[in-house]
């Protein structure tokens, strides 16, 4: 027998809220004043809407799926279910402050009540139950209020008692929904196969089971109300009415999601990962830095086992000078992707670099993704992917280099190139022996920000023979390659160039420029007074081979 996903949820819903339904229209309808009768009819009609609208929506888009499904945060079911959790609590406060007639302990027992349920109205949308004390706080004062209500129960009159024996039963769907079938596993049986679905799961049956014990614990509140303030005017019976809406408004105001940021990354790329993670891009910082990833995980897909760490590694060592792990969540900002209904949500980068972060080095920001199985961190591997990757699991999201402080200019710098670098000094030996190491410091300085690749190129030119030996590497070394350099910059390389045994012995010429390295021109130059080299090579001086 097949079974579409869409009956299953139908059937859940149908179980949950029928008997629900009936049973408050039959047992309790009947003693709630005509006034307060439309608020609950208002929320199951809200419920029923966002059942059949989510339905409908299958399988639209992710967005729409998001934005009515039961079993996510910040959309229309959570406001709805913490607006109706937050009423609850309201009117629970109220009776406590205002009942006539009531005892001491119940007053107590009426505000324990709705701080309880004031603190289901803020954990509803904010989904604080994924953290475990949080959990366990909830798990603890239900423990409590069960056994407080059955006290209660027997020390009331016979006409009080049916409202705390009904209070019972509310506890109980709870109970039922987070101690039984939320903790309930997959269903993945041969007894039925399902069109569209792997598994059963049970999830959307423990969030529909709470949302119509909320509705119940309503309905059951207002009876209480009107049980102990039978003599409330018309206008003191409606404000109830006022706590939907000034509630879902506080709920805008400070949720995570109404803080959208620009569609578009401020670098974009296209990588997948073999567990359905999308990465779309990365922000970064004033500085120019990633502060932050931006991801797609697989729609509806538990997250507590999937995470990411970004390491800052060292380009020239490969060594890893800062790191962060986090898991992936759905509380971050949420960026609704142009020219699409998508979910992206941004995952902060908080790696926070050591005092002793060299500085002048260029750095890789290195993204990994990893599941978390059996106490194991397993690394997943890049399906596809537009950047470079260092291995198959590591994926490079960008480049930085952490800038030096600066020093004063040079007043009389030896070179001053066109892209807006200059050669401020060179510290050249007056000899050198063939087969060992010249030793050449090179002094540099940037007024400008570097965008490609220079290379500098090492000329000795024998005086007497007119032959030419030529060394080329970066200016400063694999450390921080041109494109990295940035204004401001002074640094300095000492360079160790291998003679060749063979090289003649004799005098030199020594001469020094840069190229780019995409189409090998030679940069411009110029010395100190504005006046150009000849071949754009800029003359050091001489040298003495032996």
């Amino acid at each position: 027998m097949i079974v579409s996903s869409l009956t299953v949820s139908t059937v859940w819903f149908v179980m949950i809220y029928a008997p629900l339904s009936v049973i408050a229209l039959w047992k309790l309808f009947p003693k709630l004043k005509n006034s307060a009768r439309l608020l609950p009819l208002l929320f199951l009609l809200a419920q029923i809407t966002i059942f059949i609208v989510d339905r409908s929506n299958r399988p639209k888009s992710d967005f729409l799926r998001y934005l009515w499904g039961t079993s996510h945060e910040f959309n229309i079911p959570s406001y709805l279910s913490s607006a109706q959790w937050a009423t609850v609590a309201a009117i629970a406060i109220v009776i406590s402050l205002f009942g006539l007639k009531l005892k001491i302990w119940q007053r107590y027992y009426l505000i324990f009540l709705g701080s309880f349920m004031l603190f289901a109205a803020l954990e509803e949308f904010f989904d604080w139950k994924s953290t475990t004390v949080v959990e366990d706080l909830l798990r603890a004062a239900a423990t409590v209020l069960a056994p407080l209500t059955a006290f209660a129960a027997a020390r009331v009159t016979r006409q009080e008692r049916t409202w705390f024996i009904w209070l019972l039963a509310c506890f109980a769907l709870v109970a039922l929904g987070t101690l039984v079938i939320d903790k309930l596993p997959e269903y993945c049986g041969s007894v039925v196969r399902l069109d569209s679905l792997n598994c059963i799961n049970f999830q959307s049956a423990d969030e529909w089971l709470e949302d119509g014990a909320g509705w119940l614990f309503l309905v059951v509140m207002l009876g209480m109300y009107f049980r102990w303030l039978p003599n409330a005017n018309i206008r003191s019976r409606l404000w109830f009415y006022a706590v939907p809406p000034i509630w879902i408004g506080m709920l805008l105001y400070f949720s995570p999601a109404n803080q959208i940021v620009v569609p578009h990354p401020d670098i974009s790329m296209n990588i997948s990962f073999e567990n359905g993670v999308d990465v779309y891009g990365y922000k970064t910082d004033e500085g120019g830095l990633p502060s932050s990833v931006v991801m797609k995980p697989p729609f509806g897909s538990q997250l507590s086992d999937i995470g990411y760490s970004v390491h800052v590694i060292d380009q020239e060592t490969g060594g890893s000078i800062a790191s962060t792990n986090r898991h992936i969540n759905r509380r971050e900002e949420m960026i609704p992707k142009y020219g699409g209904l998508w979910l992206l949500y941004r995952q902060p980068i908080d790696v926070v670099l050591p005092s002793s972060a060299p500085a002048n080095r260029a750095m890789w920001a290195v993204l990994t993704l990893w599941r978390e199985q059996d106490g194991r961190f397993i690394r997943q591997k890049a399906l596809s992917s537009d950047q470079q990757l260092l291995t198959e699991t590591q994926v490079i999201l960008g480049e930085f280099v952490l800038p030096a402080p600066s020093s004063a200019p040079s007043a009389d710098p030896i070179a001053r190139f066109d892209n807006g670098f200059a050669l401020d000094a060179v510290t050249l030996p007056e000899s050198a022996r063939a087969g060992e190491n010249l030793s050449i410091e090179f002094s540099w300085r940037s007024d400008a920000q570097g965008s490609e690749d220079h290379a500098q190129f090492l000329h000795l030119g024998h005086v007497e023979s007119g032959e030419w030996w030529v060394y080329d590497q970066h200016p400063l070394g694999a450390r921080l390659p041109t494109r990295l350099w940035y204004s401001g910059l002074a640094d300095s390389e000492v360079w160790s160039v291998p003679l060749p045994a063979d090289l003649a012995p004799g005098r030199y010429d020594v001469f020094t420029g840069l190229y780019r390295v995409s189409d090998k021109e030679r940069v411009p130059v110029t010395d100190a007074d504005g006046r150009p080299w000849l071949d754009n090579r800029v003359e050091l001086g001489s040298l003495t081979v032996e």
